[in-house]
């Protein structure tokens, strides 16, 4: 997240004060508050004969890690779109989303918060391959994750399962 020394409406420089509870930047001129919000992301927990689809990140945060197919909402995406593209992007596979598992807050140090959604999917389809920012794609027993990159993606197996 972009910490603003300028306001980005007028040009007038930022001042710091305690608005709503906590400090924030604001313009003195035009009324501007710079909020610092988490970006919204999804994960697609992906199910396929008992197993979970897992990919090893091929890029930070948690380049060389495993994790659920994840990543950021694009603009104008609903969460659930955004879900679906990144399991196909990351595995070229698709499937069908059974039901919201759970919204987590995760602090990244590359992007500071992110706000995780995170689905049960259903794997339907497609041909099971890494994206290009992945560097395996796998389906792992229940019983026989590696670790994960974020808590969030283990709590929400362990809140499916």
């Amino acid at each position: 997240m972009k910490d603003y020394r300028f306001c980005p409406h007028c040009g007038v420089s930022l001042q710091t004060s305690q608005i709503e509870g906590r400090r924030r930047g604001h313009c003195p001129q035009c009324g501007y508050i710079a909020y610092k919000n988490p970006l919204p992301s999804v994960g697609a927990i992906g199910v396929r004969d008992g197993k979970i689809l897992l990919v090893k990140r091929g890029r930070e945060p948690g380049k060389g890690k495993w994790a659920p197919p994840s990543g950021f909402m694009e603009g104008g995406e609903t969460p659930e779109e955004a879900c679906l593209r990144e399991l196909k992007e990351e595995t070229g596979m698709e499937g069908v989303i059974k039901e919201l598992i759970g919204v987590y807050l995760e602090e990244s140090r590359v992007y500071g918060e992110v706000l995780v959604v995170v689905y049960l999917v259903e794997i339907t389809g497609g041909v099971l391959k890494p994206g290009d920012d992945a560097d395996e794609a796998r389906f792992f027993p229940k019983g026989e994750l590696p670790d994960l990159h974020f808590s969030c993606f283990r709590k929400a197996i362990e809140k499916a399962f």
